[in-house]
């Protein structure tokens, strides 16, 4: 809701053009330290309390928006929103992961990326309504009082999850060395692509659109906002997809479609050529998004679903913090379509890499839950 707000909000106060970057780069950076560590606790401990916590620090950094006026200030809310982030993601990531009956991971995080996705999506659409017609202020209270209802929902409704019973390695696994586990380091390289797109879609196609082309505000947040809605439609279908195809594959036929689309992005010469794009890659990344996270899924049952959700919210940072200052880099060195081309390359080696590293376990669980679901025939 006021992300995509935040550096114009904030300049009103005097702070910089790099101190309004300094406020992302903390906010990743935050989730990047504590991510290792709240994965594997939350495999030993019960992952409703870390929920709660996470979901209170949301309350707490939505209230402190309203009295901030300097870039400390600014700086120890961004620090307590990226706690929230990264407890409550990956640790919901991993709740629904203990609870996903076998053969149908990919049902159950369609689900959960409904919710995310949708959210996220949405976001940026309700707060630029209560931004024009109230004030960014109102914003800050919107947050706090659907953050509320979400603390009262987990406590009233979520029961106690036992995820230490899933796994025996969950307290000697390591996030260094997950990545010695073929599919994960898999799953792992496609989140960090798909995180380098978004640092794309989210931070220089509003560039393109309003530097190249002479596209309005309205136009621009329709642009940042369809690519995630159309992904969210897309996921409780393409996650009972998942379940039932070789997962490596959506994989990989979404992230190359989504890689092309983003190459193709600075030949568009209107609205409607960045719209039907930019549908196109949250199309692609909606048919893919739920494989890899039960692919995740199924893996995690040897290593802790926390350790490895953590795993996939680290890689997924690593992408939204590198992202904007290397494709910032190329985009001043040489030209912001340039940026786009060189992320879609880079998608696409990243996709290369990483489908043989999940191909192959992908078949192999996808020929047990076939067979686990012939008929047993009994002879007379």
């Amino acid at each position: 809701m006021v992300i995509p707000f935040l550096p114009l909000y904030v300049q009103q106060f005097n702070v910089s053009e790099f101190g309004a970057g300094l406020l992302f780069s903390v906010h990743a950076a935050t989730r990047i330290v504590i991510l290792p560590f709240v994965g594997r606790l939350s495999d030993r401990w019960d992952r409703r309390v870390f929920l709660l916590f996470g979901v209170l620090c949301y309350i707490l950094s939505s209230l402190a928006y309203i009295p901030a006026s300097t870039l400390t200030a600014f700086v120890l809310v961004m620090f307590v929103h990226g706690t929230a982030t990264a407890v409550v993601h990956p640790i919901a990531m991993a709740y629904v992961g203990d609870i996903a009956p076998k053969g149908q991971e990919g049902t159950y995080s369609g689900y959960i990326n409904t919710a995310m996705l949708g959210g996220i999506g949405g976001g940026p659409l309700i707060g630029g309504i209560l931004k024009d017609h109230f004030s960014m202020q109102s914003n800050f209270i919107v947050m706090t009082g659907l953050s509320l209802i979400a603390l009262l929902l987990l406590v009233w409704f979520l029961p106690q999850a036992q995820s230490h019973k899933h796994t025996a390695k969950s307290t000697t696994t390591s996030q260094w060395a997950l990545l010695h586990c073929r599919p994960i380091l898999g799953v792992a390289g496609f989140r960090l692509g798909y995180a380098l797109a978004n640092a794309l879609t989210w931070v220089f196609l509003p560039l393109l659109a309003t530097h190249l082309l002479p596209l309005s505000t309205t136009q621009v947040g329709l642009l940042v906002s369809v690519n995630v809605l159309v992904s969210t439609l897309l996921q409780s279908p393409s996650g009972r997809l998942a379940d039932r195809v070789n997962k490596a594959h959506l994989m990989g036929v979404g992230g190359v479609v989504s890689a092309l689309a983003l190459c193709i992005f600075p030949w568009a010469t209107g609205f409607w050529q960045l719209f039907i794009l930019n549908l196109l890659v949250g199309a692609a990344y909606g048919l893919a998004f739920p494989a890899h996270i039960a692919l995740a899924m199924e893996q995690a049952r040897g290593y802790g679903m926390g350790t490895v959700m953590s795993l996939l919210m680290l890689a997924h940072g690593v992408g939204m913090m590198i992202g904007p200052v290397l494709f910032g880099a190329i985009a001043k060195q040489w030209s912001l379509q340039s940026a786009f081309w060189s992320g879609g390359l880079i998608n696409i080696l990243l996709i290369t890499l990483c489908y043989p590293l999940t191909q192959q376990v992908a078949l192999q669980s996808r020929t047990a839950l076939v067979r686990n679901q012939e008929p047993v025939v009994t002879p007379k």
